[in-house]
């Protein structure tokens, strides 16, 4: 596990590490928009596999196999922004395998984990030992703007971060770090925001229509 600032600082420094120039990164979309801009500035071609209404504007081990491409690396987003749609548990576990017998570096951004309704999004760390996995205090933590994130990789990349990160930022900010530490003991508080988001979302959900 390393401490970086924020989700997208750990996003570029796994970028960095896991490819290289030339190299192909899936993206099924909808997607982030900051994605392409981070892939692109580093290199790295990208390809779009879209998804439908049919798939929960996710992709599927399936979608994966039939889409005709090939590709280095693949980035998921479970909860996604920008639709919120979480993959199955049972489908990432698919998705992981399909990964691992394909050579693709799966990158699962997993910002919004403990944002969510009904049915918990699972990570993919579970289910492979070769993914990058991305989070944040940003969102469930509510500690937006002090850039604050962590992510989890394989043992092999942990020398290739730290030095990235060496240079990149040196560390994240001491302040950040001891009040994320304090978020700890507050999760009813934290629980209680999510709730209130609930019935934000219950609202729209019924008047958007």
């Amino acid at each position: 596990i390393a401490v970086t600032t924020a989700s997208s600082g750990g996003f570029v420094m796994g970028l960095m590490s896991a490819f290289e120039a030339g190299d192909t990164v899936a993206l099924p979309t909808p997607t982030y928009p900051a994605y392409k801009n981070m892939l692109q500035s580093l290199d790295i071609n990208i390809v779009e596999i879209p998804t439908s209404k049919e798939d929960n504007y996710q992709p599927t081990a399936k979608l994966l196999e039939d889409c005709g491409e090939t590709f280095d690396g693949i980035i998921i987003t479970s909860p996604s922004n920008p639709t919120g749609a979480i993959i199955d548990e049972s489908e990432l576990e698919k998705i992981c395998k399909w990964c691992d017998t394909k050579g693709v570096r799966l990158i699962s951004d997993e910002a919004y984990h403990g944002i969510t309704y009904e049915t918990p999004a699972q990570t993919a760390a579970k289910f492979c030992d070769n993914t990058i996995v991305l989070n944040t205090f940003s969102k469930y933590f509510a500690l937006t703007g002090w850039r604050l994130g962590w992510m989890i990789l394989p043992e092999d990349m942990a020398p290739h971060i730290k030095a990235l990160a060496e240079n990149l930022f040196v560390s994240p900010p001491t302040i950040s770090q001891h009040v994320a530490l304090e978020m700890f003991d507050h999760q009813n508080v934290l629980d209680g925001y999510v709730a209130h988001y609930k019935k934000n979302r219950d609202i729209l959900r019924a008047e958007l229509p």
